[in-house]
């Protein structure tokens, strides 16, 4: 009888130790690994006993917060579509997205690497949430918002010295605010506002030159030989076309880049070899995961292999100036161009600037550091050059400001089909000594210089203008 009784007392003690280490593994050690599933409601469950933390901008803006109803909490996003889709939402309804679904334990306080204090996060009761402070300056991000407003697109500003991301925009948006009510609506729409088309991926055109230029120089060819451009070649039986057939005439590197010259950077980059063009795409960050904040996709050379051992020569001769199968998103395009900017280059992107606990502590602070330098800095002033003369002489001229020097490259790729290129503008300024890089995206805009242009050239204008007013 006793021995039976001190059996079931046992297995009664084993069983309540399993279930309590159990619950111990799934809601302290793998909280993390929960949490930061979208899918997840368990974040937003937590929120009837803990507040979820704001996300401002870097100048204390508000973006995004909870507040207290007579029905119970509330998320708000004061700027309403603005900051959309890279904020996202959170919602018992249809879980998180965008920044609240990646974010979403530092929001809610749960990031710690103390089991103890896990531990208490996983029982202890009514509490706040940790603060994001963000990279972006709300007065950039309206700015581009505004520029892109009835087009479907991207703008991304980056900070070329420290990687900052001043501005982030994707065009169509939505109110995260009313996501609830306005969801079919939402995911009816055909350029479905959900997808962040800044981290989508596009064939970049003509600004791939500027990549295309580093392994041209790094193969050691001379940029100052000139080159009989006479409207189109021919590359093993391919013909290269020049937009509108356009003959450039006799032009060396710089005028090449400035008029934006294929026969010149096909002919010239199977010149400089498959090798070096490779070569300069991987340090450019092709095939390449960004560390970032967000998920980016990498971007690719060809769509079976994103960086590829060898290239058959068509298709390196169309991937030179940016058709063929390559493909990019906005914001990677911008990272090279802050690259090109920062003297050869490229920082790790930040979006989150700090975070602050409950009682405004600093419990992390973003550090500047290199990701790649795809460039030396000869390489980078020579690529500057070419960009300068594009915007005083060439087909970057419409995103000329008044009083400050912009450097900065067009781009129309072909999408295939029948519809309109997609607009492509990179730029940065002041061109000696710059302070943001651009990269601007009209999907199906037309020409760079037409569609794209303008918008660059606002948000650049505005980042001037701020920064004079700061000084």
């Amino acid at each position: 009888m006793n021995n039976g009784i001190r059996k079931i007392a046992l297995i009664m003690v084993f069983s309540f130790v399993f279930l309590s280490l159990g619950l111990v593994y799934w809601q302290v050690v793998k909280a993390d690994e929960m949490l930061d599933n979208p899918a997840n409601r368990r974040a937003i469950y937590l929120e009837e006993r803990i507040t979820r933390g704001g996300i401002f901008d870097r100048n204390g803006v508000v973006l995004a917060k909870t507040e207290q109803t007579a029905g119970g909490k509330v998320r708000t996003y004061p700027q309403g579509e603005m900051f959309e889709p890279l904020l996202g939402y959170a919602t018992v309804k249809y879980g998180s997205a965008g920044l609240e679904a990646t974010e979403a334990e530092t929001l809610l306080g749960m990031k710690n690497p103390s089991i103890l204090r896990r531990i208490q996060n996983a029982f202890e009761l009514q509490r706040t949430g940790n603060d994001l402070i963000l990279t972006l300056d709300s007065r950039l991000q309206e700015t581009a918002y505004q520029s892109l407003q009835g087009k479907t697109g991207a703008v991304v500003a980056i900070d070329p010295q420290n990687g900052d991301v001043l501005a982030l925009v994707s065009q169509p948006s939505y109110d995260a605010g009313a996501i609830e009510q306005d969801w079919d609506e939402i995911i009816a729409e055909e350029d479905s506002p959900l997808v962040n088309h800044a981290f989508s991926l596009f064939p970049p055109g003509s600004i791939m030159k500027v990549v295309t230029s580093a392994a041209i120089f790094q193969a050691g060819l001379d940029t100052t030989e000139l080159y009989d451009c006479e409207g189109s070649t021919v590359i093993n039986g391919q013909t290269i076309q020049e937009q509108n057939d356009k003959a450039h005439g006799w032009v060396n590197y710089d005028l090449a880049l400035a008029y934006s010259c294929n026969t010149y950077f096909a002919q010239y980059g199977i010149k400089a070899g498959v090798n070096h063009f490779l070569e300069a795409v991987s340090n450019f960050g092709f095939g390449r995961d960004i560390p970032f904040d967000q998920y980016v996709p990498i971007s690719s050379i060809t769509r079976d292999d994103p960086l590829p051992e060898n290239l058959s020569l068509n298709l390196f001769a169309e991937s030179t100036f940016g058709q063929g199968q390559v493909m990019v998103s906005p914001f990677h395009m911008a990272l090279i161009t802050a690259g090109v900017a920062n003297d050869g280059k490229i920082m790790v992107p930040h979006l989150i600037d700090s975070v602050l606990d409950s009682k405004q502590n600093s419990i992390y602070r973003r550090t500047p550091e290199v990701w790649l330098t795809p460039l030396s800095k000869e390489e980078a002033e020579k690529i500057t050059s070419g960009m300068v003369l594009a915007v005083n002489k060439g087909t970057a001229s419409p995103g000329a400001i008044s009083g400050a020097q912009i450097a900065a490259k067009t781009g129309s790729a072909e999408p295939g089909g029948d519809g309109d290129t997609h607009a492509w503008y990179i730029a940065f300024a002041p061109a000696e000594n710059p302070e943001i890089a651009v990269a601007v995206l009209v999907e199906h805009g037309g020409t760079g210089g037409g569609a794209a242009a303008p918008i660059a050239k606002a948000v650049i204008e505005k980042a001037l203008e701020l920064k004079e007013g700061e000084n």
